[in-house]
């Protein structure tokens, strides 16, 4: 890998970025909310968390109380950093599960973080994680029918779990409920219900009480195959 500076290179630097940030995290103090609380209240002030445990997701509210879930997070994600820049409320994220959460007040902890080379080029590949994820699942959405969807869904996070070694095996929690994957997806319940039961029979992946088992990967991968994932490497 190219150096940046004649002796770091890329990888190097955000190594060093990533262990910048979560030492300033640990740092500062823990919270921990029970599943289906909201991050932090509408109005309050910005603030950057490190979601240590649980899941949580960011949800966009539209007429007629219609909710739709833009994002997903896993633990050990970076939370906040959309909200400082003012591109997502933090207001809008709510835990899935259980979780443990340590923040830091945003309000002068930006200018602070950005001074050190390694930890702002970190902060940027976070950001542009979360964008390749809200990417993919545009894509998935206008280009595929809905196992494709459910299939680029379940894979994009067994995949997201394997990189991050919370997983060793084929079998993950998913802590969803199933309204809450129609509103990740664009698809209804009872489509869902369909696809899931379908998945099941055909030996692809259970889905059952929470619990993912994949039981083909290679024919899930191709049931994604028609969307930018299947061959993704890198990132969360």
């Amino acid at each position: 890998m190219v150096p940046l500076d004649g002796h770091v290179t890329l990888h190097e630097a955000l190594v060093l970025g990533q262990r910048a940030l979560l030492a300033r995290f640990r740092s500062a103090p823990t919270r921990t909310l029970a599943a289906g609380e909201l991050l932090t209240e509408a109005g309050s002030s910005p603030a950057i968390y490190h979601l240590t445990t649980g899941w949580a997701c960011q949800f966009r509210g539209f007429a007629d109380a219609i909710q739709a879930i833009v994002d997903v997070y896993l633990p050990a994600t970076v939370l906040g950093l959309d909200a400082i820049l003012r591109s997502r409320p933090s207001e809008k994220v709510m835990t899935l599960s259980s979780v443990a959460i340590e923040v830091i007040d945003a309000k002068d902890a930006l200018i602070e973080l950005m001074t050190c080379r390694s930890t702002a080029l970190y902060i940027a590949w976070l950001l542009g994680q979360r964008q390749r994820r809200s990417d993919r699942l545009l894509a998935a959405m206008s280009s595929l029918d809905a196992r494709g969807r459910l299939a680029t869904m379940l894979l994009d996070l067994y995949l997201r779990l394997q990189r991050q070694k919370l997983i060793t095996g084929l079998t993950y929690n998913l802590p969803l409920t199933q309204i809450q994957i129609g509103a990740y997806l664009g698809l209804t319940v009872a489509h869902i219900n369909r696809v899931l039961r379908s998945l099941r029979d055909d030996q692809i992946v259970n889905l059952e009480k929470h619990c993912v088992t994949i039981l083909d990967i290679e024919r899930l991968r191709r049931l994604a195959g028609n969307g930018p994932l299947a061959s993704s490497k890198k990132g969360e």
